[in-house]
């Protein structure tokens, strides 16, 4: 077997793994809300840095908030984009998965398309490796390579051009295999140069529509910041190797995922414990799961959040012992994390 196929599906049989664990342990996970609305800040934070649109997590938080430290810029309220479109997207139907759907996330539109129920049925894992494996591979290169690179100039036709692409992909290949090839065909098309993140939030939530995942929605970005992303032009690697290479961001994404699950569990199960005792009207329960549900939280985010005075948030936050960390190293305008 060629070699850039056999890692392809080392890398399938890997990504398979870690997000059926991650779906399996978000679906039993007490706060996964909070992880969710967490992945998404982490999700922009890692797209901006890949994008070159670096942003602070504190500005992005804030700026969520509505509780700007100062002017928004561009690149700021570019990285918030990706916030907004994964929560449209959580929310959202089969409508999505169209180009006014695309429109609607990447904020060109104000009103959501009509949303209707998906009837996709979830698809069932297959890894054998057999001559129609390899078949498979050949019919996926072949698709890659017939897609046009971004000939028309109106983004909308680009859109719908890749969504009528996506659904001639070979429905016998594995979700996550047809998933690696959208990114990649979005990649290749680039619709919307200023909002990347677009295909790969639709791509996730694709996988959601089908049954793939049920309890969480995929992340691509983050995992890009530390696996660079195959060349273009004549040094490009082989289509089989750039579909691998997007397993492999799965597979990290959800390994990944399943970390900072674990570690907030273990840091929420010490600050349950510890606040255990108080009594009935105490509000730290409550500042806990703003803090399980945001990378970082201010006095005044605490303050708004559970309707007390700012001193009493600032007392509160520092009563829930080591597992709430002070970040900013402030006096004024400080922060924590769990």
């Amino acid at each position: 077997m060629d070699a850039a196929v056999e890692g392809l599906f080392l890398n399938l049989a890997k990504a398979e793994d870690t997000v059926s664990r991650l779906d399996a342990r978000a679906q039993t996970c007490a706060f996964a809300e909070g992880w969710a609305a967490r992945v998404d800040f982490i999700e922009a934070n890692g797209w901006g840095w890949v994008s070159g649109e670096i942003v602070d997590m504190e500005d992005l938080v804030l700026h969520d908030a509505q509780m700007d430290a100062r002017l928004p810029d561009q690149a700021l309220r570019a990285t918030y984009g990706l916030v907004r479109a994964r929560r449209r997207a959580r929310g959202a139907g089969a409508e999505l998965q169209t180009a006014h759907g695309a429109a609607w996330l990447a904020g060109y539109r104000g009103e959501p398309p009509l949303l209707a129920p998906s009837s996709i049925e979830p698809d069932e894992v297959q890894l054998d490796t057999g001559p129609e494996t390899r078949d498979l591979v050949g019919e996926l290169t072949h698709l890659v390579r017939s897609l046009s690179r971004g000939e028309t100039a109106d983004p909308l036709e680009a859109i719908e051009e890749w969504v009528q692409w996506t659904r001639r992909l070979p429905g016998r290949a594995p979700a996550l295999l047809r998933a690696a090839a959208a990114l990649e065909g979005w990649r290749l098309v680039n619709p919307l140069p200023r909002q990347t993140f677009v295909g790969g939030v639709m791509v996730a939530q694709a996988l959601r529509l089908s049954g793939r995942t049920r309890s969480c929605l995929l992340a691509f970005e983050a995992p890009r910041r530390t696996h660079l992303q195959p060349p273009r032009g004549f040094m490009a690697a082989s289509t089989a190797a750039r579909l691998a290479y997007w397993l492999k961001v799965v597979a990290v994404g959800a390994e990944a995922g399943l970390g900072e699950m674990k570690r907030l569990e273990l840091a929420r199960q010490v600050v349950l414990k510890r606040v255990g005792g108080r009594r009935s009207n105490d509000r730290s329960a409550d500042l806990v799961d703003l803090l399980l549900a945001r990378p970082l939280v201010s006095a005044a985010m605490a303050a708004e959040h559970l309707g007390v005075a700012g001193h009493t948030a600032r007392r509160l936050l520092t009563s829930l012992g080591a597992s709430v960390m002070e970040v900013s190293g402030r006096s004024r305008y400080r922060a924590w994390r769990l």
